[in-house]
């Protein structure tokens, strides 16, 4: 985790030395973006996985920096634990901070970094007992790369390291994220 957090923070302060180094005459450039998740979850007694959908509004206020809100929902997934059945499902929605960095002079290809925070609501049901809720933080941390295809459409793939707060259940998850997101 420490090499992982250390990582992001280097990469985060190199876009920032660059974007410093560079004048930058970059437009506002607002986007929306549906994503693709597959996430593994590590639990008490159980390691749920999940495959989840997700909508992102975002906007990029330089070539280096962006903001995005998101929304995921995941679907259902069984574990038979102890011989008990158990059903999970998860939505969020949070705020992420993005930082790129351009590995090309025509800005087609860039590195990122990103972390953020995030509400989790999972739903479990364990079919000895009734169903219930979880409510808890999700602070995530992640990198990736993203791809300019044209003007407007970019394809982006992001791996993230999420810790929950207040979570019984869970611990953390480690999500792979792949989409596509059109700029205005």
């Amino acid at each position: 985790m420490k090499k992982i957090t250390f990582f992001l923070t280097s990469l985060f302060f190199v876009a920032a030395v660059v974007a410093n180094a560079r004048a930058d005459s970059y437009k506002y450039s607002p986007y929306i973006g549906a994503d693709y998740t597959y996430d593994h979850t590590t639990a008490h007694g159980i390691s749920p996985y999940h495959h989840a959908a997700n909508i992102r509004i975002g906007s990029d206020y330089s070539r280096y920096f962006a903001t995005e809100l998101f929304l995921a929902q995941s679907s259902s997934n069984k574990r038979r634990p102890q011989n008990q059945t158990i059903k999970t499902s998860y939505r969020a929605y949070g705020l992420d901070l993005l930082a790129f960095l351009p590995l090309d002079s025509a800005d087609r290809f860039s590195l990122l970094a990103t972390t953020g925070v995030g509400e989790y609501v999972y739903k479990i049901r364990e079919f000895s007992e009734n169903r219930h809720n979880e409510h808890g933080f999700g602070y995530r941390f992640g990198g990736g790369f993203k791809y300019a295809l044209c003007d407007h459409l970019q394809l982006r793939f992001v791996t993230r390291y999420i810790k929950f707060n207040r979570l019984d259940k869970f611990n953390h998850a480690v999500e792979y994220t792949t989409g596509l997101e059109y700029h205005f």
